[in-house]
């Protein structure tokens, strides 16, 4: 069985319980566990509970979303006084359940002041598309900064992700199974990973007991350290995922694989 390293959950599903091993091949439209969940099995495998931002599939890396427009532009309906921790927000396009972006992160885009910080949700009624309503900060981040009537806000979550799909990219973590578009399920990202998609037909080639760094194209797939300049070279030690098999150039295969640390 896995076990928790939380002591006790949160929204949506306070009675929801730790999934054993087969709870790991996750992918479902129902949100069982807070986004960011963390478990660990009997290997020492590490895994976290994620929204997949578009399909993903088994070995395949991802890294967390961007800071994007909340809801194609969610804004400020009057003016946020630093230091309060309700906002009212309106113009929303679509119907907004109770709750749905608990958790999450929100804040104005960076300015001069400085502003830009984000702050954390605790709390949302629902509401229909085009209307309006108070959104609860959670009161354990710092309160809000001043907000101008109408600026846009943006959302972020570091457990809402994507297919890596530049080199730069940092992996969050490796796929354990198929997770639909909007659906949830779970990422791999501490200990050993039996399952990593490698190479393309320009990929450069895989070195035992060394870094791997996503490919650009196809979007979730590793390769080896490529290059030897400073710039490749410190992009490949920013990667915590190691391999444990050498593969040769422009190969597309599966490989083993560890990571150094957990997160």
């Amino acid at each position: 069985m896995a076990q928790s390293t939380q002591a006790a959950y949160r929204k949506p599903r306070a009675s929801s319980p730790v999934p054993g091993r087969e709870g790991l091949f996750a992918n479902s439209s129902v949100r069982e566990f807070p986004l960011g969940f963390k478990v660990q099995d009997v290997d020492g495998g590490v895994y976290r509970y994620v929204k997949a931002g578009e399909a993903l599939a088994r070995g395949q890396v991802v890294t967390a979303t961007a800071l994007a427009a909340w809801d194609s532009t969610i804004v400020i309906d009057g003016a946020v006084t630093a230091g309060d921790t309700v906002i009212h927000v309106d113009t929303n396009t679509s119907v907004i359940t109770a709750d749905q972006f608990a958790g999450y992160w929100i804040g104005q885009a960076p300015a001069a002041g400085p502003l830009g910080a984000l702050h954390k949700i605790k709390s949302h009624p629902a509401i229909g598309a085009a209307s309006e309503m108070d959104v609860q900060l959670d009161p354990s981040t710092p309160a809000a900064e001043a907000i101008a009537d109408g600026v846009a806000l943006l959302i972020f979550h570091p457990f809402v992700v994507e297919l890596c799909d530049a080199t730069t990219e940092t992996i969050r973590g490796v796929v354990v199974n198929t997770i639909d578009s909007g659906y949830y399920g779970f990422i791999q990202t501490g200990g050993f990973v039996p399952s990593v998609l490698c190479g393309h037909s320009s990929s450069a080639a895989v070195v035992l007991d060394e870094y791997l760094t996503p490919l650009a194209t196809p979007a979730g797939s590793v390769q080896g350290a490529a290059g030897n300049t400073e710039a490749d070279i410190m992009e490949a030690s920013a990667s915590r995922l190691i391999a444990l098999e050498a593969v040769a150039a422009n190969i597309v295969c599966h490989i083993p694989a560890y990571f150094i640390g957990e997160v």
